[in-house]
């Protein structure tokens, strides 16, 4: 009775399976062509992979949100704080691409900060919500590629971001680095999303295609118009919204429900390139290592390089079975190719036409401010060359090994040791990089997509992006902790796609050592993310602590605040900023209404306070000696202190 129970479930199953559309825990992703499911077997229940997604999710927003505020805010956020606040009170940002990033960290916290303001409670906390809220994201669209790199591998992915020292120190942090990361993985993930679709199998109505085409260049202008004639603004607001529902009810009518896909992967592109104009360095990686993944595991399966022929063989067969009885063939050799897949070269110029129009709309959207600074459609196209002019300088400069250093470790000179007066052979010290294990990880995820599984596109183009812009990014001389970010997205998924390939080997403690690593190597990241990021938040030996404003330096903020309190006069307090660096004061002292920025010793009778650097306290002394005594020192980052001067009539009260 047991033996006959068993089949006939068995034959339930294989019957859903032939008439209902691929279930996601059966069946291989259609953009990962001519491979079995990652997920496929069940190795776990519906139930439990969400109870899994839930704890994830569930760690990587208490090890984001604990104690939010307690890191003084970089120089960097200060100065994204100030643009902040003044589109907050003006409603003006105007884009700088000699200095600054795109718009869209801005406008995208500005919801929320204006609501915060008028409800009393605008803050770091506040500013810091947004770049959490899209490092939670990210992690939540790494768990959605479960189909590609099975449950536990998107699982795995999962938790190695939510506990990735990096990615928490940088989602607790007020610049546009997260932002980018999630908006890069949004691309990928609504390409691979239109991809598995495919192009409808009924004729559609060509003029709704070519009319989706139409209207998103007709919106490009529309744009162009409201942001350069001014007196027409309203009608070509009017015409945005209008045509804006009509793309969509076009594009649906021409491409099936598909198309949201393609808005969504324009719309995350135009972001990607309206938040850091090192975008195009993330798009080039994306294509090329698209175009290795793809033309390897074809090549591989031509060859029959590492069984790979063997498996499509298999699948062959499996194709022909499938036929007869009716079942659709997902991810097979049978599988149409690429270009079929897209439905065809006309069918793939007009989306390409549309997704273009899309793209230059957005961007111009932003750029402008909203149709309110021509200049920043220019300036936005302008800023690729001052980039590519501040890559080539020495400024922030090292040499092409370091990024490896910082995410494994460095071999680091330490001293010439003199003894007897005679120099004997030098120190080194070896010390861990930030991610060792996430990288080596990734590097055991190469090797599986290369070497054991060549026809899984997916994991080796996952591997193939992070090693890319490890390689890319190594190749500039301008060098900074928070570019990482953008490898470990791509290290984390073929680390999870490593875990999982072991995982589902069949030898014996197989999966003991699978959840092994894994549980070691989240425990290295737990025990290295609660050291950076609530312990050594502000030492800069550490990688991510890059030039970072001290803790003390809220001991003379703090201090300022009480003198204002004592003199009774507040935000109307005379300070007197005479330091030649002071970022990002102006965030702490946004709300006075009489601080000046003078960046140098003046004489003066009448201000509160006077903040000078260390370097500047025999001219303080010389100059308002008399008038003034020093409260306190206070280093504010490596290499700068600050000197807090009172009013005698204010000091020591």
């Amino acid at each position: 009775m047991g033996t006959a129970s068993t089949k006939s479930r068995g034959s339930k199953q294989k019957g859903r399976r032939a008439n209902a559309a691929p279930d996601d825990n059966e069946t291989e992703h259609l953009a990962d062509a001519n491979t079995e499911s990652a997920d496929a077997g069940g190795e776990m229940s519906r139930r439990a992979w969400w109870i899994a997604c839930a704890l994830v999710m569930l760690v990587a927003a208490l090890v984001r949100l604990y104690q939010l505020e307690l890191r003084p805010m970089h120089h960097d956020e200060g100065v994204n704080g100030f643009f902040l606040n003044n589109l907050i009170r003006t409603g003006v940002f105007r884009y700088d691409p000699t200095n600054y990033h795109g718009p869209t960290l801005y406008y995208f916290t500005l919801p929320l900060a204006f609501v915060a303001e008028r409800l009393g409670v605008y803050g770091t906390w506040t500013v810091r919500l947004l770049p959490l809220i899209f490092g939670l994201a990210t992690v939540w669209l790494t768990l959605g590629l479960r189909r590609y790199i099975g449950r536990v591998g998107a699982l795995t992915a999962g938790a190695l971001l939510a506990l990735s020292p990096g990615v928490v120190f940088f989602s607790r942090y007020f610049i546009h680095e997260m932002m980018f990361v999630f908006f890069t993985l949004g691309i990928v993930v609504a390409a691979l999303r239109f991809y598995e679709s495919g192009a409808p199998t009924q004729p559609t109505d060509a003029r709704a295609g070519y009319g989706a085409a139409a209207i998103s260049l007709f919106l490009v202008g529309a744009s162009l118009v409201a942001t350069y004639r001014p007196k027409l603004e309203t009608f070509a607001l009017a015409f945005i919204v209008v045509n804006s529902v009509a793309l969509i009810f076009a594009l649906r009518r021409y491409d099936g429900a598909r198309s949201i896909y393609l808005v969504l992967a324009a719309v995350s592109a135009a972001l990607l390139f309206a938040t850091k104009e090192t975008a195009f360095i993330s798009v080039g990686v994306l294509l090329i290592a698209w175009a290795l993944a793809w033309g390897y595991s074809s090549l591989a399966a031509r060859q029959g390089w590492f069984g790979a022929r063997a498996s499509a063989t298999g699948k062959r067969a499996r194709s022909k079975q499938s036929v007869k009885t009716g079942a659709g063939v997902v991810g097979d050799v049978a599988t149409p190719g690429l270009v079929e897949r897209f439905g065809g070269w006309p069918r793939i110029l007009i989306l390409l036409t549309t997704a273009l129009g899309i793209f230059l709309f957005v961007n111009v959207v932003f750029y402008s401010s909203f149709f309110t600074n021509p200049k920043g459609v220019h300036d936005s196209i302008e800023a690729f060359k001052v980039w590519k002019k501040t890559g080539e300088s020495g400024f922030h400069g090292y040499g092409p090994h370091k990024y490896l250093e910082w995410l494994v470790a460095s071999n680091r000179y330490l001293e010439w040791l003199v003894r007897d007066g005679k120099g004997v052979a030098p120190t080194y010290d070896w010390e861990s990089g930030e991610e060792p294990l996430l990288f080596l990880l990734a590097c055991a995820g190469a090797l599986v997509a290369l070497l054991r599984e060549p026809r899984r596109r997916f994991p080796l183009f996952a591997a193939l992006w992070g090693f890319g812009l490890l390689a890319a990014y190594s190749l500039i001389k301008y060098k900074t902790p928070w570019l990482v970010l953008s490898m470990l997205v791509p290290f984390a998924i073929a680390g999870g796609y490593a875990i999982d390939w072991l995982y589902r080997r069949r030898t014996a403690g197989a999966r003991p050592l699978a959840l092994g690593v894994l549980g070691v190597a989240l425990v290295v990241a737990a025990v290295q993310t609660a050291r950076l990021n609530y312990v050594h938040y502000d030492d800069d030996r550490y990688i991510y602590v890059y030039a970072h404003t001290k803790r003390e330096y809220l001991d003379l903020i703090n201090e300022v605040n009480r003198i204002a309190e004592r003199a009774g006069t507040k935000y109307e307090t005379n300070i007197n900023v005479a330091a030649p660096e002071y970022w990002p004061m102006p965030w702490y002292f946004r709300d006075y209404k009489r601080v000046g920025y003078q960046s140098r010793v003046i004489p003066t009778t009448t201000d509160a306070v006077v903040i000078t650097s260390s370097t500047q306290s025999a001219e303080m002394q010389a100059t308002n000696g008399a008038n003034y005594q020093l409260v306190g020192t206070y280093p504010m980052r490596p290499g700068v202190t600050l000197n807090l001067y009172a009013r005698r009539d204010l000091a020591g009260r």
